[in-house]
C-alpha cells in the first residue's frame, strides 16, 4: 500500500539543504552543438552546477592536453561540478581517432558523465577511455559505453572512487586491465556494468591492485582473454593485494594463460566473492592452475558460488574448478563446485573439482563437489610443504578420478548423488530428497542448513540471490525534464519511505511502501508535488529510509 504526505518539515535536513544551495541555485545549460561545437569547450566553460546536453552525433576533438605539453590529449577533459549528458550510449560518441584519451577526470568532484559513447582511444600508458584519478565517491559515470580502445577501457586510480552503473567496457586492450583497472588504493562502486570481450596480458576483463577495495555488483565479465601472457594472472579479474567486495556476477568464458581462467586471488588479497556464476573459463597454460579459480596466499570468503564447467586446456594443468596454494587461505563455504576438469594426462595434472598444494590451510564447507569430467573431485598435491585442508559437511561424489577426501576430515562429509534439478543451463538446485537438503545429510546434521549454493526448487535459477547488505539509491535521468526514475535496491524485505526536499528543507513529496520485496524497486517522478503542482527548476534532495539503513542524493529540475 502507498501512501503520499505533504508539506511536513523536516529540520534536521535543513542545515545541509541550506549550506548545498548556493552552489546550486544558478545551474545552467550548454547544448552542444547548438552553442558550442566541441563538447570540451563547453565543459570548460561552464561553472560549478551546470549541464552540458549533447545531441546525437559523432564528436572529433581529441586535441586538449592533460598534464602540460607532450602530454597525452584528451577529448574531453571534466570540470568540478559539471554534468555531461549524451543522447545515449550509441547515438553519443566520442571519438577519439586513436590521438588520445576520450575523457579525463583528475582532482574533480560532483561531477557525472551519462548517457555516451567512447570509442578508438588510445593512451600510451593506462586508461585510454576514461582516465580517473584521485576523485571521491561524488564523481560519476552511468549508462556509458568505453568500446576499442588501446591500453584500456577505463582506469580508477590513486585513491579514486567513483561510482560506475551500467557501464560498458568491451573490445579494449591495455597491457593490463582490459576493461577496467582499478589500482592504488582506489575503492570504486562498479553496479550492473558489462566487461566483455577485452584482451591484456593480466586482468583480460578487470584488473586490480595495491590495496584496493571496490565493489563489484551485478556485473558481467564475459569472454574476456589473456593475450601475449604466461603465467599471468585472471582471465576474468585479476586481483592483487586487494580486498574486493564482489557479489551477483557472472564471469564467464574468460580464458587465461597461467592463473585463474575466471578469477585469480595474488598477494595477499582478501575481500568477499558471493551469490556468483562462475563458469565455462578456460586455462590454456600447459602447467596452468585453476580453470575457475586461481587462490595463492591470500584468504577471500567465497560463499554460494556457482563454479561450473571450467576447464584447463594446458594437458598437465591442476585445479579444473579451483586452485589453492600457500597460506593464507580461502574460506569456501556453501559453493557448488560441478562438472569442471583439470589437465587430460592425470599422471601429472589433478584436481578435476578442487587442487590444493603447497602448505595451504583452506576451509571447505557444506560444498557440492560433484561430475568432474578429468580428475579428482578434491586432491592435496605432493608438494614440498604438505597442504591440508579441513573439509566439513560436504558432498564429494561422481568424479571421474575419484571421491576421495583429502586433508582432515571435520565430519558431517559423505559421497551421495545431490540430485541436482532445474532446466538445462539452470540444473544445480536441489530436489527435496536430496541429500544435500535440511535434516537428509546422511554425515551429519551439518546446522540443519542447506548443502551447496543453490539449495532446493527445480525452477530455473542461474545463480543465487543473496541478501546484499548495501541500500542503493539513485535516478535517471539526472538532470531532469520533466520526468525522471528513481531506483533504489533493498537488501532485504521490509518498509520503505521515500522522501523528496526542496534547497530549504521543505517536504514536496513523501512515498511510503508498507512491504516490498528484497530487490530493485522504480519509482517514477514527473516534478510535481504531492498536490500535483508543477514545481520550479531547482536541485532536490531525496532520501530513501529503511527499517535500518538511510540514504540522501541529489537532482536537479531543469525546465
Amino acid at each position: 500500500m502507498e501512501r503520499t504526505i505533504m508539506n511536513r518539515p523536516l529540520f534536521a535536513l535543513a542545515l545541509i539543504l541550506i549550506l548545498t544551495c548556493s552552489s546550486f541555485a544558478t545551474a545552467g545549460v550548454l547544448h552542444v552543438p547548438g552553442e558550442y561545437s566541441q563538447i570540451h569547450t563547453a565543459v570548460q566553460a561552464c561553472v560549478a552546477g551546470d549541464t552540458v546536453l549533447v545531441e546525437a552525433g559523432t564528436y572529433f576533438d581529441c586535441t586538449h592536453p592533460t598534464e602540460g605539453p607532450e602530454s597525452t590529449p584528451a577529448c574531453v577533459i571534466m570540470k568540478s561540478g559539471v554534468t555531461l549528458i549524451g543522447a545515449g550510449q550509441e547515438q553519443t560518441i566520442i571519438d577519439a581517432e586513436g590521438l588520445g584519451r576520450g575523457i579525463f577526470i583528475e582532482f574533480v568532484d560532483n561531477c557525472r558523465v551519462e548517457n555516451l559513447q567512447v570509442r578508438n582511444a588510445f593512451a600510451a600508458i593506462y586508461g585510454a577511455g576514461i582516465l580517473i584519478r584521485d576523485v571521491d565517491t561524488t564523481v560519476e559515470i552511468t549508462d556509458v559505453r568505453v568500446t576499442i580502445c588501446t591500453d584500456g577501457g577505463i582506469i580508477c586510480i590513486n585513491n579514486s572512487s567513483p561510482f560506475l552503473r551500467n557501464v560498458t567496457m568491451d573490445h579494449c586492450d591495455a597491457k593490463q586491465g582490459g576493461g577496467l583497472s582499478i589500482e592504488e588504493h582506489s575503492s570504486p562502486q562498479v553496479i550492473d556494468c558489462i566487461v566483455n570481450e577485452n584482451t591484456a596480458p593480466s586482468g583480460a576483463g578487470i584488473f586490480m591492485r595495491n590495496n584496493c577495495a571496490p565493489t563489484l555488483r551485478g556485473c558481467e565479465v564475459n569472454f574476456n582473454t589473456i593475450v601475449d601472457g604466461g603465467n599471468t594472472y585472471g582471465g576474468g579479474i585479476s586481483i592483487q593485494s586487494s580486498t574486493p567486495t564482489i557479489s551477483n556476477c557472472e564471469i564467464r568464458g574468460n580464458i587465461a594463460d597461467g592463473f585463474g581462467g575466471g578469477v585469480a586471488y595474488a598477494d595477499g588479497s582478501a575481500g568477499v566473492m558471493e551469490y556468483c556464476l562462475i563458469q565455462g573459463n578456460d586455462n590454456v597454460d600447459t602447467d596452468g592452475q585453476g580453470g575457475g579459480i586461481f587462490v595463492s596466499a591470500s584468504n577471500p570468503n567465497l560463499r554460494h558460488l556457482v563454479i561450473a564447467d571450467n576447464t584447463i586446456s594446458g594437458i598437465y594443468g591442476t585445479g579444473g574448478g579451483m586452485y589453492i596454494s600457500w597460506e593464507p587461505s580461502p574460506n569456501v563455504k556453501n559453493c557448488t563446485i560441478v562438472g569442471n576438469a583439470c589437465g587430460a594426462d592425470t599422471e601429472i595434472a589433478g584436481g578435476g573439482g578442487v587442487m590444493v598444494e603447497w602448505g595451504a590451510v583452506p576451509t571447505i564447507d557444506k560444498c557440492i563437489i560433484s561430475g568432474s569430467t578429468v580428475g579428482e573431485g578434491i586432491l592435496c598435491g605432493e608438494t614440498p610443504i604438505s597442504p591440508d585442508p579441513v573439509v566439513t559437511c560436504t558432498d564429494i561424489f561422481g568424479n571421474a578420478g575419484g571421491d576421495a577426501l583429502c586433508g582432515t576430515d571435520g565430519g558431517g562429509n559423505f559421497s551421495s548423488d545431490p540430485l541436482f534439478c532445474g532446466n538445462a543451463g539452470y540444473e544445480y538446485n536441489l530436489t527435496a530428497s536430496s541429500p544435500c537438503a535440511p535434516g537428509n545429510h546422511p554425515g551429519g546434521p551439518c546446522d540443519n542448513e542447506w548443502i551447496g549454493a543453490l539449495g532446493g526448487g527445480c525452477g530455473e535459477t542461474q545463480v543465487p540471490l543473496p541478501g546484499a547488505t548495501d541500500l542503493v539509491l539513485g535516478n535517471h535521468p539526472n538532470p531532469f525534464n520533466p520526468r525522471t526514475t528513481i531506483f533504489f535496491e533493498l537488501p532485504e524485505p521490509g518498509p520503505a519511505t521515500l522522501r523528496i526536499f526542496d534547497l530549504a528543507g521543505r517536504l514536496v513529496l513523501e512515498r511510503t511502501w508498507d512491504d516490498l520485496p528484497a530487490g530493485l524497486k522504480e519509482f517514477a517522478w514527473n516534478g510535481l508535488d504531492g498536490q500535483g503542482r508543477a514545481l520550479a527548476s531547482g536541485v532536490f534532495l531525496y532520501r530513501l529510509d529503511t527499517r535500518d539503513q538511510s540514504l540522501t542524493q541529489r537532482m536537479s529540475l531543469i525546465r
